[in-house]
């Protein structure tokens, strides 16, 4: 019988997929067989002749390497097989008395130091055999809800169950043997097998020789190359960055000084409120605490404001012509003011590293506005 799993003793045969004196080749479905958790197909190694099944269809508790089946070389005469002695050889094997294991045969050895708390030891087999638990250790949830549950504390279990985990940890399964839930000898080969796939031989790996470079292949030296990509970097156009530009025009007569400062003050809670505003539409889908938590730091910068009042003349003429004004005019003309043509010219520079920084930006422009526009109107009332 094969050997489907580590931890595999026994099984059985569930169906055969040939008969006696079929033909077979490598790939070709033999049987199934039964293990304790699975049931498993098993096909063919090399091509050959089904010349005699020893355990037929049901067959249940074989042994693990027990014979259940003769089989011939591809081209063998199966009526020139002994098989009668072929048989009897596979039922004396079968029937022959396990071999003594290596601690039973072995005498005794000399009392070893402990060994560390933490690091596990293999057996006399090879095999690895956990370890004293880590004291230390916090036990997973599933190991702790089986301790709860069967009454066991924790320092009993690191007194008396043995840990196969890395570090000493003690896993479910280490609890599970010492319950005696599962057979502690499959609990010991599992992690002997999990331990013996995990770790990568590196004792192999060499070096590789320096290819030296083929002359008039002309290959560039590393030193070259780098040197080339950073040039090629540095020659690449940066982009530039998002900017909202906008020009808002004053068309009432405001004094400099308090055009000025009206305008700082507009700028100032434009942004107050830019920041503090919503980036969302009200909604009944919306969680405006989730919203809040996801939104990027209210300290990170989002966009940077600069603005320019500029006075400019709106008259066509380059001078006055005295001559197109009437002598009691020409004193009037002289003192009075030409128009003037008051605009705001804002540039706002946006950070895009911040997601919502454009959003806030764009609300900032429309409020700035709006501001402007209230001053506007209130110096516009006065003139009239």
């Amino acid at each position: 019988m094969p050997a489907m799993s580590p931890t595999m003793d026994e099984g059985g045969v569930v169906a055969w997929h040939v008969k006696e004196g079929d033909e077979f080749a490598s790939g070709d479905l033999l049987l199934e067989v039964e293990t304790d958790k699975a049931t498993i197909a098993v096909e063919a190694q090399d091509d050959g002749i089904m010349a005699k099944i020893l355990k037929n269809d049901g067959a249940t508790n074989v042994k693990v390497g027990a014979p259940i089946a003769i089989l011939a070389e591809p081209g063998d005469n199966i009526a020139d097989l002994d098989l009668a002695k072929l048989e009897a050889d596979a039922a004396a094997q079968s029937n022959a008395a396990p071999a003594p294991k290596a601690e039973e045969a072995a005498p005794a050895p000399k009392p070893a130091p402990a060994p560390s708390e933490s690091a596990p030891a293999p057996s006399s087999s090879g095999l690895f055999t956990g370890g004293k638990p880590n004291p230390s250790q916090v036990f997973f949830p599933s190991v702790e809800l089986l301790l709860n549950e069967n009454g066991v504390s924790r320092e009993d279990a690191l007194a008396n169950i043995t840990a196969t985990g890395p570090n000493g940890r003690v896993l479910k399964g280490d609890v599970l043997a010492y319950l005696g839930k599962i057979s502690k000898d499959a609990n010991t080969n599992i992690a002997s097998f999990i331990d013996t796939k995990s770790h990568l031989d590196l004792s192999n790996i060499q070096l590789r020789e320096a290819q030296p470079a083929a002359a008039g292949e002309g290959a560039a030296p590393v030193e070259e190359e780098a040197k080339a990509a950073a040039e090629a970097a540095k020659a690449k156009p940066k982009r530039e960055p998002l900017t909202l530009r906008h020009q808002f025009v004053i068309s009432s007569t405001i004094p400099k000084k308090a055009l000025a400062a009206l305008v700082a003050k507009a700028s100032a809670k434009a942004e107050q409120y830019a920041y503090g505003a919503h980036t969302y539409s009200p909604s009944d889908l919306v969680d405006p605490i989730f919203e809040d938590l996801i939104a990027p730091s209210r300290d990170a910068k989002r966009f940077s404001v600069k603005y320019l009042i500029n006075e400019t003349s709106t008259s066509t003429k380059d001078t006055d012509d005295i001559f197109d004004y009437e002598p009691y005019e020409i004193e009037d003309a002289k003192s009075a003011p030409g128009d003037l043509l008051t605009t705001v010219d804002l540039d706002v520079v946006v950070n895009e590293k911040v997601v919502d920084g454009q959003v806030r930006a764009e609300k900032f422009v429309k409020k700035f506005g709006y501001y402007l526009d209230k001053i506007d109107a209130k110096y516009a009332s006065k003139e009239a």
